[in-house]
């Protein structure tokens, strides 16, 4: 009898063990599938009102990515490559997997990752091609649409198809290319660019699925930015989150990584400008979830409930019809736009007063809370939402189920300008939202995610939610630009080290009054008003003055700045000269790579190593060599660049940089760690 009562003890405790074991780590059913959406004939692309006729080219397949979660009640995300997917379209794919699956409304979500190199949709953002696409054009819009439409069916029954035993679990991290892109003056919005106190969500959440073989098999990935690295070229492509995609599979050759986007309707890649950069900013993802994966994950063990809500937004009141008969006859978008209201109106009788909006929110138990909110998305709805709920478990999506416009915040409604007015034209709404939107929207997603997800007393602010100095936020940077050259470009700005030696710095304050200014693109790809001048008219001229020179023992002085080139594509002209003093000059044009001018005595040089370029601009360090007698030590040194030709855009812009020494000493660490 003893002996049965240890044998029963142990049968007990081993039971025992093995239940505590099965709560420490539920395995459920996770598949995943993508499926290639990449256009099989021209067809015109959404995002820029300023192009012009269908695509001309792919610069890489874009997809659609499912993910489906449990056995019995499954969720499905799917997220396309393209710019918005509207609801008409996530109608259909609902009613289809309903039918065919049962997976019922709230249990999907289709989510756009927002690059502007997809094709338009029928429906999506009507008065970009309203009335300048030709019949042809809008047949073959209308035929991708309806084949997009069925490809996210295919990929959404091939991933619930595929469901197979995974571990689930989560995790966020950081990444920091996003910048807040709407440049204020005072409290109202003067345009696009670079606003560094912007507010951004810098957060990075993931959802990893490994399957019995601890292989991984789909990752998940949000970022709160705009996907428009490349800007507007014609072209087909996922600009950084299809990147993302592909560097995360490239990593991790057994999974299918699918990108959503947050809270990023007015936060902009920075840098920005072409296809290596978008792949930079991919690879940064890519790199986070490595690192992520490498540490411990928070594991969901919890039964996915998830709910779907669909409320009202309301617009302020609409101009009268006098004001869209006036308007009617303008030319361009708000011309048409006023036509289809006048249209509306003759129709209905009325202009709509209210916008309706799905809500969406997925909860693992008190593990994880996953909201989506439809539409461009501003990032105040993070900030608050991430403020007043608990950041630590909860996960912002955009761009989910339908793109209505813009949703703008009650900030953003006072401040003005695109997000809050303009682009709504765009999405044919007769006017802008009233500020009470915003209220409604963050009090329907607190009662949908729920107490148990409250911001806990005394939980530490995060730190995503703003953007890095200009110095901190290039030294995370350089490291991956200085990886990125060709042996033949690190032997090219070697020449640095030897320059850096005696180098002091070449600007102190600016002389020309009153210059031009624009914010464009730095030294580190980050985006600042700076002064500049064109080649457009001859004896254009930009002038500032050095410190007082510091005495040297060699022959010569060198004097370090950081400024810029840019549009390479335009007519070529006479250049710019560099005037040193008064008296000795040289001159200079447009260049995106390394490169020496020369003075025709040859006493005099300027090497220009740029840290950022485009395909049409630069920007980087330039670096003056001049002999040591001809100013006298303490005396500063007036720095004249004056246009030599007229009729182009050509520029040239100088940074108002005092401690360019700082930016010199990172790149040469960058360079010397690069070093094979």
């Amino acid at each position: 009898m003893r002996w049965f009562h240890v044998i029963l003890v142990l049968v007990t405790s081993i039971v025992g063990l093995a239940d505590r074991s099965s709560a420490a780590e539920r395995w459920t059913r996770v598949g995943v599938a993508r499926v290639n959406v990449t256009p099989e004939h021209p067809t015109l692309l959404a995002g820029y009102g300023g192009r012009i006729g269908e695509h001309q080219g792919v610069d890489h397949p874009i997809w659609a990515r499912a993910l489906a979660i449990g056995e019995d009640d499954p969720v499905v995300v799917v997220a396309v490559d393209n710019c918005g997917v509207p609801a008409a379209v996530t109608r259909v794919v609902a009613t289809e997997l309903a039918e065919r699956h049962g997976v019922t409304r709230d249990r999907l979500v289709i989510c756009s990752t927002h690059t502007h190199n997809a094709p338009t949709l029928t429906g999506y953002a009507p008065v970009v091609w309203g009335g300048r696409a030709s019949a042809d054009q809008v047949q073959r819009v209308n035929r991708y649409t309806q084949w997009l439409t069925r490809k996210i069916i295919e990929a959404a029954s091939a991933a619930l198809r595929d469901r197979r035993e995974a571990r689930l679990s989560w995790g966020q991290g950081m990444v920091r290319f996003g910048g807040n892109r709407r440049v204020l003056s005072g409290k109202q919005w003067a345009g696009f660019g670079f606003q560094s106190d912007g507010p951004v969500d810098h957060s990075l959440p993931i959802m990893v699925a490994h399957d019995r073989q601890e292989r991984p098999i789909a990752v998940w990935t949000n970022y709160a930015c705009h996907c428009t690295t490349v800007g507007s070229r014609n072209h087909i492509g996922g600009d950084w989150a299809g990147f993302s995609n592909t560097h995360i599979e490239e990593k991790y050759p057994s999974a299918v990584a699918l990108t959503t986007i947050g809270c990023g309707a007015d936060v902009g890649p920075q840098p920005g400008g072409n296809l290596e950069i978008a792949s930079q900013h991919g690879a940064a993802i890519a790199g986070e979830v490595e690192r992520l994966l490498k540490g411990p994950l928070t594991e969901l063990t919890e039964t996915i409930a998830a709910e779907q809500r669909m409320i009202q937004l309301p617009l302020a009141r609409s101009p009268g019809k006098e004001h869209f008969e006036r308007v009617s006859q303008d030319a361009g978008f708000h011309g048409y736009h006023a036509r289809q209201m006048l249209k509306q109106l003759e129709k209905q009788g009325q202009l709509a007063t209210h916008v309706d909006y799905p809500v969406t929110c997925w909860k693992f138990g008190d593990e994880l809370a996953i909201v989506f909110l439809a539409g461009e998305v501003v990032v105040d709805y993070a900030v608050r939402l991430k403020t007043e709920m608990d950041w630590s478990r909860l996960w912002i999506n955009g761009w989910s189920n339908d793109v209505p416009s813009y949703i703008p915040s009650r900030r953003i409604l006072a401040e003005g300008g695109y997000e809050a007015g303009f682009s709504q034209i765009y999405y044919e709404l007769p006017t802008h939202y009233d500020p009470a939107l915003e209220d409604l929207i963050v009090g329907t997603v607190r009662k949908m995610v729920g107490n148990r997800f409250a911001n806990p007393a005394g939980q530490k602010k995060p730190t995503f939610l703003e953007f890095p100095g200009g110095k901190e936020w290039f030294a995370e940077r350089v490291n991956d630009w200085a990886k990125s050259l060709s042996p033949r470009q690190r032997e090219q700005y070697s020449r640095i080290r030897g320059l850096a030696r005696h180098s002091q710095d070449g600007f102190d304050r600016l002389v020309t009054k009153d210059p031009k200014e624009d914010t464009w693109f730095n030294y580190s790809g980050r985006k600042e008003n700076r002064p500049y001048i064109r080649q457009q008219e001859k004896g254009d001229l930009l002038a500032w003055k050095t410190a007082g020179l510091q005495p040297v023992e060699q022959e010569t002085v060198v004097l370090v700045f950081a400024g810029g080139l840019g549009w390479i594509s335009q007519p070529v002209t006479a250049g710019f000269q560099m005037t040193i003093g008064g008296q000795h000059s040289l001159q200079l044009d447009v260049t995106l790579a390394v490169n020496t001018w020369k003075s025709a005595d040859q006493r005099f040089q300027l090497h220009y190593f740029p840290t950022w370029q485009s395909d049409v601009d630069s920007a980087g360090l330039f670096y003056l060599v001049m002999p040591r007698n001809v100013l006298p030590t303490g005396q500063s040194v007036l720095l004249e660049v004056a246009s030599l030709g007229s009729g182009s855009q050509r520029w040239f812009s100088v940074d108002r940089m005092q401690d360019v020494k700082e930016i010199e000493k990172l790149v040469l660490d960058a360079l010397q760690s690069r070093q094979p």
